[in-house]
């Protein structure tokens, strides 16, 4: 990766491979032969071998040099990715290493995703030991996936093959659609759906619950889909996943998935750990994230309950931290006692209570609404039911509008949290309104943050636990094929086997409570089909050679090195936290890493984090008022052919008002 995309690809074809074999013992006068078969190679290959005998005190070492070669060899290369509808030229470089190589037919072969244009087969002649170029031309068609080149070489009775793999990906983003049916008892309707986006990208799903629904599986999808990997983003992807089994009647596949995903999140999550036994919210930080040191481990100690294992030693370092923390903790204004109330409920919820740190908290003058029902809750888990509740009472349940958007909060996301403290108290009356206020707003298409929507399917989660209905009985039905669920729990959840097209989904309510119904539709649209829009973020990008004087990008030499000059700027007066800038580049160009080996415009880019990946740069920072930052990014046109460069994209990430996306184009590499 610090090589940077293809590079670190290139450099590890070189690197050298070491085969042990042994040890073996001879005895005297023995002899022994070994075998070993090597992969497709070019090269040299040194062979060594070391003797000894510990008992006469007698060592030996031998070592010869042996070319690894054929009379003809072939060596192709192509984009690590590639969108659909670009074409891209395919360089096939052609090695005569022996005199009797003169004639030489290349041929092409292709599978579904990709196709030659013009023909398919060239022939070569060489007059003496050489190198030649071949040069074939490709198209992408419009579905993604891996699609594979092989390359083939003869001439006479030699023959040489070479194979390479082609990611075909669109960058677009993922677009859901849905519909909803009420199903009475006894009854059935027959829902309409047609797939949209691109071939290959279309699934459906339907959800089912017994109760008015949440969007369980939308709103899933989206956090365990979303691009960016921070701590809290990296926590809110797997957090709701915990539950999905209890409430959720799932099949076996989907049930070892999720496993899947917790158990690599748990891996995940560990890195972020710092030696104070905090975590920090980007990966490679010194310093520890305030709110998200007690999110994730809310998350990995309820992880921890349902059997999962933990990061070595990460419990004992994450309890001190939190520990020390609550404990040199002081009263601000700005807010730090709702901080201070989670980080005492995370301890409560890890069986080492700091019942002094609480105490001092509750008696404390002038915190937050929403750090009392924290502390509530934390009281609750604690055992200490008479002042949990002494607590809640002094307390508002309605008045959870506070943003705190320093702790990456919502309305939404504190009305969750104060739906957890309700179910901890016992209180069913008023958790059952809050749970019917929060379902709403999770049922419609209003925009959540990831924290907001890990912590209201948490929430959830444990209301559809313990407040259930009457279960699910439905028969169902895609294009004539019937299925059906049969369960007593809450919720249930089938993926649904959808053509390209128009589909008829029939459902039919079996027992004697009403059902509510979701059909979840999801696609990739075509690549230039984005949208331009700018909402609080200015955003501008142009390309400059590393004089300054402007380049011109649709139409550039092969081999020319240029910079992406990226600018955004905050067009309020006020500040913003958590921006992610995002500038994903066509196929056919490579980032230059220069994060090592160039201090100058380069190295100046300052955000809080840098993720530069093969296809695309990452920029995460603050903005002040009115603040405008400048990125550049070194490229180099490599590979010939026509590609897509897609529209820069910008967003604060917990807070959807500030928004920007810049419209994309073809760009074309030539020849010089």
């Amino acid at each position: 990766e610090e090589l940077g995309g293809r590079k670190a690809k290139k450099a590890n074809r070189f690197k050298p491979v070491v085969i042990y074999l042994g040890p073996f013992k001879l005895e005297k006068g023995q002899s022994k032969t070994h075998q070993i078969k090597l992969p497709n190679y070019v090269g040299s290959v040194r062979t060594m071998v070391v003797a000894g005998d510990v008992n006469s005190s007698a060592y030996g070492a031998a070592e010869k040099t042996t070319p690894v070669r054929k009379p003809l060899m072939v060596l192709a290369s192509l984009p690590r990715k590639i969108s659909p509808s670009e074409k891209v030229t395919l360089p096939v470089t052609l090695f005569a290493m022996e005199t009797q190589v003169k004639n030489v037919s290349v041929q092409i072969k292709t599978n579904n995703g990709v196709r030659v244009l013009g023909s398919s087969s060239q022939s070569l002649t060489f007059a003496q030991p050489d190198e030649k170029m071949a040069y074939f031309n490709l198209e992408v068609g419009s579905a993604t996936g891996l699609a594979k080149v092989q390359i083939i070489a003869t001439s006479g009775n030699e023959k040489a093959t070479y194979e390479v793999e082609l990611d075909i990906t669109n960058p677009n983003p993922i677009t859901n659609e849905f519909t909803d049916v009420v199903l009475e008892p006894n009854s059935s309707k027959t829902i309409a759906v047609s797939t949209f986006g691109v071939a290959g990208s279309n699934k459906a799903q339907l959800e089912v619950s017994s109760f008015p629904t949440i969007d369980f599986s939308r709103r899933l999808q989206y956090l365990i889909q979303y691009p960016h990997g921070c701590l809290e983003q990296t926590t809110s992807s797997v957090f709701p996943q915990l539950y999905l089994a209890d409430i959720f009647d799932l099949d076996q596949n989907r049930k070892n998935e999720i496993q899947k995903n917790i158990k690599i999140g748990i891996q995940k999550l560990g890195g972020f750990q710092i030696a104070n036994g905090g975590f920090s919210y980007w990966n490679g930080q010194n310093y520890a994230d305030d709110w998200s040191s007690s999110y994730v481990g809310h998350f990995l100690i309820e992880a921890e309950k349902k059997g999962y294992v933990l990061p070595l030693n990460f419990k004992a370092k994450w309890i001190g931290y939190q520990q020390k923390t609550a404990k040199e903790w002081r009263f601000a204004k700005n807010g730090n006692d709702f901080a201070q109330a989670y980080r005492l409920y995370t301890l409560a919820l890890a069986g080492s209570p700091d019942m002094a740190s609480m105490n001092r908290l509750r008696e404390t003058t002038g915190i937050s609404n929403e750090s009392k029902l924290r502390l509530a809750a934390a009281y609750a888990l604690a055992g200490q039911k008479q002042a949990a509740q002494s607590v809640f009472n002094q307390s508002k349940i309605d008045e959870t509008t506070q943003n705190d958007y320093y702790y990456y909060g919502s309305s939404d996301r504190n009305k969750a949290m104060a739906l957890e403290t309700l179910i901890l108290l016992g209180n069913k009356q008023r958790a059952f309104k809050m749970a019917t206020d929060l379902a709403k707003n999770m049922a419609s298409n209003q925009w959540m943050s990831t924290q907001t929507t890990a912590y209201s399917l948490y929430a959830m989660s444990k209301f559809a636990q313990q407040n259930g209905g009457k279960g699910v009985a439905i028969t169902y039905s895609v294009n004539g094929k019937p299925e059906s669920i049969k369960t007593a729990k809450s919720l249930a959840n089938r993926n649904l086997a959808i053509k390209t097209g128009s589909n008829i989904i029939t459902v039919r309510n079996t027992q004697s409570n009403t059902l509510y119904v979701r059909v979840l539709t999801s696609g990739i649209l075509p690549i230039g089909q984005e949208k331009a829009m700018q909402s609080k973020l200015f955003t501008n990008l142009v390309f400059k050679n590393r004089s300054g004087a402007p380049v011109n990008v649709t139409k550039i030499t092969q081999g020319t090195e240029f910079v992406a000059e990226i600018t955004i700027r905050n067009q309020t007066n006020e500040r913003v936290e958590n921006v992610a800038l995002t500038q994903i580049l066509p196929s056919g160009f490579e980032i230059v890493n220069t994060r090592f080996t160039d201090f100058g415009s380069f190295g100046n880019n300052v955000a809080d984090h840098i993720d530069i990946r093969d296809d695309r740069t990452n920029f995460y920072f603050g903005l002040k008022a009115n603040e405008s930052r400048t990125f550049r990014v070194l490229l180099n046109a490599s590979y010939l052919g026509r590609y897509y460069l897609p529209g820069m994209q910008a967003e604060a990430m917990y807070d959807n008002t500030y928004a920007a996306r810049t419209l994309g184009q073809w760009v074309e590499v030539v020849k010089e």
